[in-house]
């Protein structure tokens, strides 16, 4: 999201944005933006400081939706309708940690279960069908 006001950029992302650029922002930003994004980190502008006035540090609601790369892979790959056997053969782990990795992901998104951990991610905006 670009905002020419980064006012209610926290309000964004609470709403399920995973980054707020300033309207100025440079090619070299955008793409360091969504490298980050891409690891699972929320993207503020410099302006903006989180509620509790730690830098870096997001609220709780969306400190719950943080995804690792990794768990971002297994969301992915259980969007698709994969199997914990067929997560860690395609992602090279073993089956322990792929169900490990399912399991965090639900916590994180306090999903019920996969198929509900995919609507969640779904409704976050962390993947798309």
């Amino acid at each position: 999201m670009v905002l020419e006001e980064p006012s209610n950029a926290l309000e964004i992302l609470e709403a399920g944005a995973s980054g707020v650029l300033p309207r100025n922002a440079t090619v070299s930003d955008l793409l360091l933006a969504i490298d980050a994004v891409l690891h699972g980190f929320a993207i503020l502008p410099r302006a903006v400081q989180w509620p509790d006035s730690t830098p870096h540090q997001p609220s709780p609601s969306l400190r719950n939706h943080v995804l690792t790369a990794r768990e971002l892979e297994v969301l992915r790959l259980l969007a698709e309708g994969a199997s914990n056997k067929l997560i860690a053969r395609t992602l090279g782990i073993s089956f322990h940690t792929a169900k490990f990795h399912v399991a965090s992901i639900a916590a994180k998104l306090d999903a019920t279960g996969r198929t509900d951990a995919v609507a969640q991610a779904v409704r976050l905006g962390l993947i798309m069908l």
